[in-house]
């Protein structure tokens, strides 16, 4: 174990984004998005159209990897030009930019069950074993319905970013948020965004290839919330009071650190080394994985992140509820025992 204190500060400063590190990072996103499309189109009578359809969905993953960390204004040192690429690459991960103002607070609330915004601690766990209990046992039936697994990932986040994001901009005038926004401007890029997610399926339907990209839009969805859901759902799990909460544990404590096999790291953008973006969501995602790494190689500093394999996230997909009294992550089938 090495104990040297590390500057966070001068880290920081050494990988916080740059123009050049930035246009490397598009430049081959591009590409890749052209090829992408290009190769869906060109097999799209084909059974190769297997592969480019997963192609293209993991390059769906990326994409939102970019706009996520354009609205952190991480992704270039510009504030502008921040907003252009993530008002576009907003279109191609269908998703407007007044998405990132939810996803601040999200930051400033992970693992703070009594916060000033009345925010979900764990924005992928929507009930308590409590709150559960409560329920008859019809609504009981229909929770587990939509929650559980099998179902949820077969149909929910496909319909939130195709329909539920084409309003979504609403959420910030009914709800607490982190930062304070113009509504018209926000309104304005939510129009933009349905805008332009409407010519892209008109284009895509006129190149025969619309029902080729749904199964796209279907990996990308599910792959980026399985992803955030692994990111703060695991035991034990961090939540506390609004006195001991603070940032940096929301990221060392509350986030995790899932280890994504080699091939597919290009397409996770660095989002999987959660545990440094809730501790600094500036650092750009293209830097995260250097940043850990000089960290591991001078301190102990992450010695104690939970680690989470890909067999580890399968299993967590099935813990849905908050048991309270015991402080952790539970299973419906956990929860009915307990009833019983």
């Amino acid at each position: 174990m090495n104990n040297t204190i590390i500057n966070e500060s001068k880290l920081f400063n050494k990988y916080k984004s740059s123009y050049k590190s930035a246009f490397c990072d598009l430049s081959i996103y591009i590409l890749n998005l052209y090829c992408a499309y290009y190769l869906l189109w060109l097999f799209r009578n084909s059974y190769l159209s297997i592969l480019t359809i997963l192609f293209l969905g993991l390059l769906t993953l990326k994409s939102f990897i970019i706009f996520h960390d354009c609205g952190h204004q991480s992704y270039t040192p510009n504030r502008i030009l921040n907003y252009i690429i993530g008002i576009i690459t907003g279109i191609i991960s269908y998703t407007p930019l007044s998405w990132n103002f939810r996803h601040d607070t999200h930051h400033v609330t992970n693992g703070n069950y009594n916060n000033k915004y009345n925010w979900g601690f764990n924005e992928h766990i929507y009930l308590t074993l409590k709150q559960y209990k409560g329920f008859s046992s019809i609504k009981r039936i229909i929770i587990k319905a939509f929650i559980t697994p099998e179902f949820f990932y077969l149909f929910i986040p496909l319909i939130n970013f195709i329909i539920l994001e084409r309003f979504s901009v609403s959420k910030l005038f009914s709800r607490k948020i982190n930062k304070d926004f113009n509504k018209i401007y926000w309104l304005l890029e939510q129009i933009i965004n349905n805008f332009g997610v409407f010519v892209l399926i008109y284009n895509l339907y006129k190149y025969e290839i619309l029902i080729h990209w749904l199964c796209t839009v279907w990996i990308g969805s599910n792959l980026g919330v399985i992803l955030f859901h692994n990111q703060h759902t695991f035991n034990p799990p961090y939540i506390v009071n609004n006195k001991t909460w603070n940032i940096k544990d929301s990221g060392l404590k509350g986030s995790s650190y899932i280890q994504v096999p080699y091939l597919l790291k290009y397409f996770t953008g660095g989002i999987e080394y959660h545990h440094i973006h809730h501790m600094n969501s500036k650092i750009p995602g293209y830097n995260l994985q250097a940043y850990h790494e000089e960290v591991v190689s001078n301190s102990s500093m992450f010695d104690n992140v939970v680690k989470l394999s890909m067999a580890d996230c399968y299993k967590n997909l099935w813990l849905v509820l908050y048991d309270e009294d015991k402080n952790k992550y539970i299973t419906f089938k956990e929860a009915d025992e307990e009833i019983k």
